[in-house]
C-alpha cells in the first residue's frame, strides 16, 4: 500500500512539473513574440512626411529658382536708352585725331545689360558711312541701373583742307549691341575726313564702355 501512495505521489510530482515547463515555455514565447513586435519598425502613416513627402520649410514659405534668368539684368534695346553727345568731345585741333562720344543713359526702371560693338552710321551729304570696328579694344559687359549711363567713342580723323575730301555729317545712327531698333544722334565736332572708301581708316567705333 506504502509503494502504491510513493508511485502517485512521484507521478503528481511529473504531471505538476510538466505544466509548469509548458507555463513557462509558453511564457517565454509571449514574451519573445512581444520583444519582436517591440523592435520592428514602426508603420509609417501614407500622409506623413516621412512616407516620402517633402515637408514644408520652418517659415512656411516655398522657394523656386527662375529658369532662363540672365545674371545683371536683361539686355538694353535702343527703347531702354537715351543717346546723346557728351561733353568735352571732338577734336582738340583740326590736325589731330578726334574722339565723338555718345552718351548712353538707361531710361527704363529695370536694369540692363549691353557687351560689344554698337552699330554706328554717320549719314551725310555723300550718303550712309557705315563705321568700321576697332579691332584693338577687350569688350566687356556693362550692366546699367536705371539712370546708369554708358559710352560709345567713335574715333575720326577731322577734316584739315589740303587733297582730302570732306565727309559733312548730318546724323549719327546708333543700334546697340544685339539690337535692331536704332537711336540717332546730332554729330557736334568737326567734319570728319572722308575715308569712306579706305581699308583701314581712320574713323572707327570702340565697344560700349562703362567710363569715358
Amino acid at each position: 500500500m506504502r509503494n502504491r501512495q510513493l508511485s502517485v505521489a512521484v507521478g503528481l510530482v511529473a504531471v505538476l512539473g510538466l505544466g509548469v515547463t509548458a507555463c513557462g515555455s509558453d511564457a517565454a514565447e509571449a514574451g519573445g513574440a512581444k520583444a519582436s513586435a517591440s523592435s520592428s519598425p514602426q508603420a509609417v502613416p501614407a500622409n506623413s512626411p516621412a512616407a516620402g513627402q517633402a515637408s514644408a520649410p520652418a517659415s512656411g514659405k516655398a522657394t523656386s529658382t527662375q529658369a532662363g534668368a540672365v545674371p545683371g539684368g536683361r539686355k538694353c534695346t535702343a527703347a531702354d536708352l537715351k543717346a546723346a553727345v557728351a561733353g568735352g568731345s571732338g577734336a582738340q585741333s583740326p590736325d589731330a585725331p578726334g574722339a565723338e562720344e555718345i552718351e548712353l543713359t538707361n531710361k527704363s526702371g529695370a536694369v540692363c545689360t549691353m557687351k560689344g560693338y554698337p552699330g554706328v552710321d554717320l549719314v551725310g551729304d555723300k550718303g550712309t558711312w557705315n563705321l568700321p570696328r576697332f579691332q584693338g579694344a577687350q569688350a566687356e559687359q556693362v550692366t546699367l541701373q536705371p539712370g546708369g549711363k554708358a559710352y560709345v567713342a567713335v574715333d575720326y580723323l577731322p577734316f584739315a583742307g589740303g587733297g582730302g575730301v570732306e565727309f559733312k555729317v548730318q546724323k549719327i545712327v546708333l543700334t546697340p549691341p544685339d539690337d535692331t531698333s536704332q537711336l540717332t544722334v546730332q554729330w557736334s565736332g568737326a567734319n570728319p575726313q572722308d575715308q569712306s572708301g579706305a581699308t583701314h581708316p581712320g574713323t572707327y567705333v570702340r565697344p560700349v564702355s562703362a567710363k569715358r
